[in-house]
């Protein structure tokens, strides 16, 4: 085991993706990993389960000297429940998205006001620094490392602009843009905790999530026209499949296509 994290640092993964396969293998509690993956796996786990707890194994004996051929036959294919479809926030529930959002004291308001409006993963935008807002000619965005390390720009529209003009000239970060505790940046968990609490408060956003919105941007996005190439560009996803796994039809737009039926 003592080689596994040797391997995780020496590969093109996000910090936050070696710390879950880490607590992965950790959970095994000392058994045979690939045993344990057999044994929490059926039909009934969602594929969203699947398929981290595989690739933490498959890490781990990859690590261990394993090549890829004997993992394939040591390992149960990647099959499992579907997820649950994920609805993004329709128009309305976006507008008292906002307004709750405004309540909370920031970073954490800027951060959930930036959510919905750049699509990035709630790892990305919390481990952002002063450093990675730049100006393309007359375009400002965020341009950083990502998930597996990958450079990304994405620019700013707006209204994401003018909530984040607002934040620096009234707390005036000078390294970590979102600044938590002792100094280090702010946590996902301390957002998805407001998010968690926006979502007692406001039954409406029942299951509201960092997730959801970074779904929501995606899905706002696909409605208003953009190709999937450029939204598979702003979501950072290394394959359009998943970006077109991403963005499944929501309730809105399902409703509006029956109801062109209407128009007969």
């Amino acid at each position: 085991m003592t080689l596994f994290p040797d391997h995780l640092r020496q590969q093109s993964l996000a910090s936050t993706t070696r710390d879950k396969y880490t607590s992965i293998l950790d959970s095994t509690s000392g058994r045979d990993p690939v045993k344990w993956l057999h044994e929490r796996l059926n039909s009934k786990t969602p594929i969203g389960t699947v398929l981290p707890f595989r690739a933490a194994v498959k890490h781990y004996l990859l690590s261990q000297g394993y090549d890829d051929e004997e993992i394939a036959q040591l390992l149960p294919k990647a099959r499992g429940a579907p997820n649950a479809l994920r609805d993004s926030l329709s128009a309305e529930q976006l507008t008292t998205y906002y307004l709750a959002a405004e309540e909370v004291s920031d970073p954490v308001r800027t951060i959930l006001l930036l959510l919905p409006r750049t699509g990035l993963r709630i790892s990305e935008i919390c481990h952002l620094r002063m450093e990675d807002v730049v100006r393309r000619g007359n375009i400002v965005g965020f341009q950083f490392r990502g998930k597996r390390s990958e450079e990304r720009f994405v620019p700013l529209n707006r209204a994401a602009l003018q909530a984040l003009n607002h934040y620096i000239a009234a707390m005036q970060p000078t390294d970590w843009l979102f600044l938590g505790n002792k100094g280090q940046p702010i946590t996902p968990e301390a957002v998805r905790k407001v998010t968690r609490r926006i979502a007692e408060e406001y039954p409406e956003l029942d299951g509201l999530s960092p997730h959801q919105l970074r779904h929501t941007h995606a899905t706002t996005l696909l409605k208003r026209g953009a190709d999937l190439r450029t939204v598979q560009a702003l979501l950072g996803h290394r394959s359009i499949t998943t970006t077109a796994r991403y963005l499944h039809p929501d309730a809105e737009m399902l409703r509006d296509a029956v109801n062109r039926l209407d128009q007969e």
